[in-house]
């Protein structure tokens, strides 16, 4: 027999579980980009050169982060660290959350205000750091000579060229 005094569950809205999927996808990206970083090969050479400290990937400058020629990319990388951190202090404390939300997930009870939060935090990591590597990679372009865009502008097409052909129809 069921319980007279338990009240009926209520069916969760389609706007929460596209929030709670697309909360998932970044935490997703956040584990991708922690351990692509723990476990990549950092002598490798990318298509622009030498990988090192100075040159390695910031997915707060996005595509930029590879894309801009030198001297602007050690320039953009130089500034987003100074505003914003180094991004392996940030990868520390994302670390830790991905922690935190794997325990939350295994909890009994499953406490999903305390999964929010922690999802909340991540979000809030990735969004300052995008918004001042946003600003830093247009500083950038706006020094740039014509020559100079021009060429930014073909290693962004190299670098998306799959994507770009999958969307013409």
């Amino acid at each position: 027999m069921t319980d007279p005094t338990s009240s009926p569950r209520v069916p969760t809205r389609t706007w929460v579980k596209v929030l709670l999927a697309v909360s998932l996808t970044l935490n997703l990206m956040v584990l991708g980009v922690i351990l692509g970083g723990w476990l990549g090969d950092h002598s490798r050479r990318g298509d622009h050169g030498p990988r090192d400290e100075r040159r390695a990937f910031d997915p707060a400058l996005g595509p930029f982060s590879r894309a801009l020629p030198d001297p602007y990319r050690d320039r953009a990388v130089t500034a987003l660290r100074d505003r914003a951190g180094d991004f392996q202090d940030n990868r520390a404390e994302l670390a830790g959350q991905v922690s935190q939300m794997i325990a939350l997930l295994r909890a009994e009870p499953f406490d999903a205000e305390a999964l929010r939060g922690v999802m909340a935090a991540q979000t809030e990591i990735f969004a300052q750091r995008s918004q001042v590597g946003r600003a830093v990679v247009l500083d950038q372009i706006e020094q740039m000579s014509a020559a100079d865009r021009a060429q930014l502008a073909e290693r962004l097409e190299t670098g998306f060229r799959r994507a770009l052909d999958r969307a013409r129809p």
